[in-house]
């Protein structure tokens, strides 16, 4: 147990994300065994390995607990732009969930930080409302990614995602659901192996928003039909053909690992996150097992993240 509770504090730590004790127990919980994980934090503590601040658990520095401080306040700000913006992309044709994702799904923001949605659409349709909705950026946000980064689409057929690591693990079980809580359902039915690094943890649906304005399903309608699969194909194309040559002093090793363009599915990284974390996640490892003469285990996020 005192392994698998560092394990999660040291992946917090790569974003400076101290957590607090009954977080930690909510994570790694698997059949209510509390006390253990109490008792894990403690000799971890008492070995000097973690630090203890005003109930928060960290490495290094303690200044990471205010910088956490803050950065809940920030997200409790702009929680309601994204509640707001939610509702807008959910009145879009074909949207059957929204979800929030990245930082301010785990209650944080930083003040340049960006509010990501990842975006469930009906199979046959995901290009269709990714061109709507960058339509709708576009022209009445002047292209600001601030409050509307429009990074992830799945469609409702497509919603396993195939990288098995940490990494994706807690990006889908810390997915916001503010827009039909049926989908973050389904999410992780469909991802079931998430289990394996957050045994019981799930979101909070309490911000869930389930109904839909009725004429969405009309305006449906129009496109559910040759012409509308002839306009998807051909969305599909271009918008695959543009992100191309934008990112093309990308070479295609890098380009496969920060984009996924498929009929039924957009992944938009360009910063190769996940190796990113991958690269500090195995070196922060080394570092606590040379320095206090432990074993840390389970790094599958490692070995598939960097392949």
């Amino acid at each position: 147990m005192e392994d698998k509770v560092l394990q999660i504090i040291l992946y917090f730590d790569i974003f400076s994300y101290p957590l607090k004790k009954e977080e930690i127990i909510s994570f790694t919980r698997c059949s209510h065994n509390d006390e253990i994980i109490v008792q894990a934090l403690n000799s971890l503590e008492k070995q000097g390995i973690i630090e203890v601040k005003e109930g928060y658990c960290y490495v290094g520095d303690p200044a990471k607990v205010e910088r956490r401080k803050q950065g809940n306040i920030m997200a409790r700000k702009r929680m309601k732009s994204a509640i707001f913006f939610s509702r807008i992309i959910s009145w879009f044709p074909y949207v059957k969930g929204v979800m929030l994702s990245g930082s301010i799904s785990k209650g944080y923001m930083g003040e340049k930080d960006d509010i990501d949605y990842f975006i469930v659409t009906q199979p046959g349709r995901l290009w269709t409302v990714r061109t709507f909705l960058t339509l709708f950026k576009k022209l009445f946000l002047l292209n600001s990614y601030r409050n509307f980064c429009i990074n992830f689409f799945v469609d409702t057929d497509n919603m396993s995602i195939k990288e098995r690591t940490r990494y994706a693990a807690t990006e889908i079980v810390f997915l916001l659901p503010v827009f039909k809580s049926s989908m973050y359902n389904k999410m992780l039915i469909d991802n079931s192996w998430v289990k394996q690094y957050y045994p019981e943890f799930e979101q909070a649906h309490t911000k869930c928003m389930e109904s839909e304005i009725w004429i969405k399903k009309w305006i449906e309608k129009i496109l559910l039909n040759k012409t509308g699969d002839k306009l998807e194909d051909y969305l599909f194309k271009k918008s695959a053909s543009y992100i191309r040559r934008k990112f093309s002093n990308l070479d295609a090793q890098s380009f496969g690992k920060s984009f996924t363009l498929k009929r039924n599915e957009l992944r938009y990284f360009p910063e190769h996150m996940q190796i990113q974390v991958a690269a500090i996640y195995l070196t922060k490892c080394k570092e606590y097992e040379e320095r206090f003469g432990i074993t840390i285990s389970g790094n599958q996020l490692i070995n598939h993240a960097m392949q």
